[in-house]
């Protein structure tokens, strides 16, 4: 949706300049579609962060995410409450970087994906 709504005149006053493909491509349409490629990539850090069904059910290595091992914390006696903080907060710490760093761009990408 954000890609469609890049008008169809800057293309062509980019290639009136004198633009190339390529030069046009990486100096004016990326830019301009920026907010959304932002979104776009929060969206699939996010979901593959987190998705701890695929990684429990699929995966037969000890290669597994944190919110598996995290599953794992709990024993006869009990649960280890400061393992499970601990994991907790390195979980949270990545996300946190990445939603800091597209926080400009999120309001933008989702008002240039509207339908």
């Amino acid at each position: 949706g954000f890609m469609s709504g890049v008008p169809k005149e800057l293309d062509e006053t980019a290639y009136v300049d004198g633009y190339s493909f390529w030069r046009f491509f990486t100096k004016i349409f990326i830019p301009t579609i920026a907010a959304g490629i932002g979104v776009a990539a929060f969206f699939c850090f996010m979901f593959s962060w987190v998705e701890l069904l695929l990684a429990k059910t699929l995966t037969s290595v000890e290669a597994k995410p944190i919110a598996a091992v995290m599953t794992r914390t709990a024993s006869t006696s009990g649960y280890e409450l400061g393992l499970l903080a601990a994991a907790g907060t390195l979980t949270i710490i990545p996300g946190a970087f990445v939603i800091y760093f597209v926080r400009n761009y999120i309001a933008r990408g989702f008002a240039l994906g509207r339908v």
